[in-house]
């Protein structure tokens, strides 16, 4: 081609140029920016049943790209909503493609929102204002009468925000969240306009969130055919991946998605949703999850769900299955796995210390949402124990837990261990409510207030329960808990070879709580409860019924009113596995009795019997306590003073017939037992067998408490069967002997004759 041809082409192309310039130049100057406001507005409307005001003028800055600029721009919210606006824009510059314009067609190239503040408002009970549906129909395309007054077709290439703020507001509770965007782009993915790249930087409690992916564009993908979604999330050691389809974006439904996340560490997933007590950081392992959520009919559920988190270390939990409705809790079905080595290890997440438990694992199936929950098989065990069965929980009104539990082995002390963090060896379990208070009963207060908040039914069985050397089988109890009034009834049990069943009723519902106790035992031994081989045999009965009011158990004792009757049968002693002096009370008052416990390898127990009368807090033996072995008869009163925990009791031994002992043995006095439950002692009052006095129901008559030394009527030579007397079945009583009658049985006895 010469030289003078490419000049004329170029003169020519740059004719044309400047007439296209001139003309796209007039087109601009010639645009009417109140038609541009109605378009927008029109547009919004149709597609959203919002009304977009813009309150300022719009404004064009010329050039080679037009760029349209308006100020104060609101988005009004749904009927109903919490503040009229759903949201607000300081700024927008729209910049505006110049071919278009020649065909009536405005193509916003880029568009620009500076400090938008947007509303997003939820609601249990009800719609929220994302739901765009407006007179029945759901974000359906603008028809041709809703833009057919409009002289321009409108289209959106980019959008991008900066400096906003996304508030999150769920009217049910009033709980608000807030997001700041820092900057969120919405683009062409590469040349093609079928996919839009997305780009977001935000600030969420403090932690910085990225999202990059892309989503479905408008000019590639047919209106009826759902918008393809691929994004992922990343905030510290967090990954989200969100990948699918959307069908009504602005309506946000239609949504189909499978969502996969993974992390380094749970923790800071605790911590960003402010389930944490701790600011410090936690190490509760690992996590990964799959899912996939969509909705229908409004609402959103995830199904094919699969999650994997923490560490057996601290708790590893497992859970599969799908949630109905995700917004509203409700609709969930997931088996649920949670092991761990020891629950201590949860201390710094809950903010109180957990004693060391473990190892520890509990399965079942989760079903419900909102206020009914159901835990059904139900597979636990933890260190030594374990517990299956099924539960409910409804919290409709007042919440009621109800339910069938049941456990093989129950070990009282996998469930008391000393914290994790406690310093120094394990201490023994204190007798005393107190260090130092010396006391058996405690006075902390009972937690009754909490009787009053809930409701249960609950229906147990244990095939064995532990606790320190104590053993129960074959446990049943009805627990029901209504309006405040806890009862257990009835409650049955074998301990030691014989059975046990009662109950026992709890009042809260009055300004001071009021408890009734009924025990009834039969043919408990005691030899199996009694360590080391001491005693063999024994087999009891045993009857309580007691009732008191105090907001401690030491009230309740010392108000308590009732009987107690006990009945010991046959047994053996082993006198040389005995420290008499040094055991516990019984066997310091047997050694005091029987003189002759050192030298000979065993002492047989006939029978022993007590009979307490309580009343206001004091129980009275009144020729209540009887015992028998092969050597000695005994009879005893006195009282247990249940408000202060003292003892006086009286115990007056006689030789048995054909026993020969000396008058120097401690049978020629009266046995004292003084002091108080926790410290008793047991002393000769060498005195006793010389007064005579009144029966103790006398003597409390009269105000005397602690005048045993006075009690010395010889009941005991009178009686046949001593432990008969205790219990007042008085069949088997002799005829009353004259004094000297008594003398000579006793001296015969004494010396054998």
């Amino acid at each position: 081609m010469r030289i003078r041809s490419i000049v004329k082409l170029a003169a020519l192309l740059l004719v044309i140029l400047v007439v296209v310039v001139v003309g796209l130049l007039a087109a601009v100057k010639s645009l009417n920016l109140e038609r541009v406001k109605d378009v927008l507005t029109a547009q919004v409307q149709s597609a959203t049943g919002r009304t977009l005001t813009i309150t300022g003028p719009l404004k064009i800055r010329p050039g080679l790209i037009p760029r349209v600029v308006a100020n104060g721009v609101t988005l009004s919210n749904r009927a109903g909503s919490a503040q009229p606006d759903m949201a607000t824009i300081k700024r927008f510059e729209m910049e505006i493609a110049l071919l278009p314009l020649l065909k009536h067609e405005i193509l916003i190239n880029r568009l620009i929102l500076l400090s938008p503040d947007i509303v997003i408002e939820t609601d249990a009970n009800g719609p929220g204002n994302l739901d765009f549906s407006h007179l029945g129909r759901k974000n359906e395309p603008p028809t041709s009468e809703a833009v057919a007054d409009t002289a321009y077709r409108f289209s959106l290439r980019e959008v991008q925000i900066e400096k906003g703020v996304v508030t999150w507001l769920d009217r049910s509770s009033g709980r608000r969240e807030t997001v700041a965007i820092d900057k969120l782009s919405v683009e062409p993915d590469g040349d093609t306009r079928s996919l839009l790249a997305v780009q977001l930087v935000a600030t969420i409690r403090g932690h910085v969130i990225q999202l990059d992916g892309t989503v479905g564009g408008p000019g590639g993908v047919a209106a009826a055919t759902p918008l393809p979604v691929k994004v992922q999330v990343h905030t510290g050691g967090l990954a989200l991946t969100i990948d699918g389809t959307f069908a009504h974006p602005v309506s946000f439904s239609g949504l189909d998605f499978r969502v996969t996340a993974q992390g380094r560490e749970i923790g800071e997933v605790v911590r960003l949703a402010g389930m944490s007590n701790t600011d410090a950081p936690l190490a509760l392992g690992p996590f990964k999850l799959s899912a996939r959520l969509s909705d229908a009919g409004d609402v959103l559920n995830l199904t094919e769900v699969n999650v994997e988190a923490g560490k057996r270390q601290v708790v590893q939990l497992q859970a599969k299955g799908g949630v109905g409705d995700v917004s509203g809790a409700r609709g969930v079905d997931l088996a649920l796995l949670m092991e761990s080595d020891n629950l201590a290890a949860l201390s710094p997440m809950i903010g109180t210390e957990i004693p060391a438990m473990g190892p520890m694992h509990l399965s079942g199936q989760l079903r419900g949402g909102g206020t009914s929950w159901t835990l059904s098989s139900i597979k636990a065990t933890l260190a030594g124990s374990d517990m299956n069965g099924d539960l409910a929980v409804d919290m409709q009104q007042q919440p009621r837990i109800s339910g069938q539990l049941s456990a093989n082995t129950l070990i009282v002390d996998d469930f008391t261990a000393v914290p994790a963090n406690a310093s120094g060896p394990p201490a023994s379990k204190p007798v005393a409510s107190r260090k130092g208070d010396g006391r058996i009963f405690s006075d902390h207060p009972l937690p009754v207030q909490s009787l009053r908040t809930f409701d249960v039914n609950l229906a147990l069985q244990i095939g064995k329960l532990k606790a320190d050397d104590l053993q129960l089988a074959d446990i049943t109890a009805d627990m029901r808990l209504e309006k405040g009034v806890l009862s257990v009834k009835p409650f049955r049990t074998t301990l030691a070879g014989g059975r046990v069943e009662g109950d026992v009723v709890l009042d809260a519902t009055g300004t001071i709580p009021t408890v009734a106790l009924r025990v009834d035992a039969t043919q408990v031994e005691l030899g199996k409860l009694t360590p080391g081989g001491q005693f063999s045999g024994g087999k009891s009965d045993v009857q309580v019924d007691l009732k008191g009011q105090g907001a401690s158990v030491r009230a309740l004792m010392a108000s308590s009113n009732g009987a107690t009757k006990v009945r010991v049968g046959a047994g053996r002693i082993q006198n040389t596995a005995v420290n008499w002096a040094g055991g516990d009370l019984l066997f310091q008052l047997l050694g005091a009795l029987n003189p002759l416990a050192e030298s000979e390898s065993s002492t047989i127990l006939t029978c022993a019997a007590a009979r307490f009368l309580v009343r206001d807090g004091i129980a009275t033996a009144n020729d209540g306590i009887g015992v028998r072995t092969a050597k000695v008869d005994v009879m005893g009163s006195g009282t247990v003073d249940l408000r202060s925990e003292r003892l006086d009791l009286g115990i007056r031994p006689r030789a048995r017939s054909g026993v020969g002992l000396s008058l120097s043995t401690p049978l020629t006095g009266l046995t004292r037992i003084q002091g108080t439950l926790t410290k008793p002692t047991v002393g000769i009052d060498p005195e006793g067998s010389l007064r005579t006095a009144a029966t103790v129901g006398a003597v409390l008559a009269t105000g005397g408490l602690s005048v045993l030394g006075e009690l010395l009527v010889d009941k005991v030579a009178a009686d046949i069967d001593p432990c008969a007397t205790a219990l007042g079945e008085r069949s088997g009583k002799q005829a009353p002997r004259t004094p000297k009658q008594s003398a000579d049985s006793l001296l015969k006895g004494l010396f054998g004759r």
